[in-house]
């Protein structure tokens, strides 16, 4: 995360992809992790400056991606920082009401539901007015 990027008034975006939320080698990520992960975003780089984003299709990535036509390519595409892991998807957000899920567990978290609001979409919609005037 960096500050400096929300300070010009960017947004940071939290994709839901298991190896972009938890980078190291062990353990499980979830969507406590994920969520822990927008906690982080939200106080380095403040509420207006965080836009949640998935990279992959409404159905999620396990109903279609295989080792052979999804992770094998990335590893030969991607960076080794990227520390592309198999499978990529989180359980709780690699289906169509992920952002419902996300929505209960911030709110659960203690995040208003105007700062649930923003995450899930508003903050995009200000920034890309404030870019392209629209």
């Amino acid at each position: 995360m960096n500050k400096k990027r929300a300070t010009k008034g960017d947004i940071i975006g939290i994709a839901a992809l298991g190896y972009f939320v938890r980078p190291d080698p062990g353990g499980e990520t979830t969507i406590e992790t994920y969520l822990d992960h927008i906690d982080h975003a939200v106080k380095v780089a403040g509420i207006d400056h965080v836009g949640l984003c998935t990279d992959f299709q409404i159905h999620g990535i396990k109903a279609w991606a295989t080792r052979d036509s999804w992770y094998e390519p990335r590893l030969k595409s991607f960076k080794p920082t990227y520390n592309v892991k198999w499978p990529p998807w989180i359980p709780e957000l690699d289906k169509p009401k992920r952002f419902r899920n996300v929505a209960h567990g911030l709110f659960r978290r203690g995040y208003s539901e105007n700062s649930i609001k923003k995450l899930l979409g508003l903050d995009w919609l200000n920034y890309f007015e404030s870019v392209i005037g629209v």
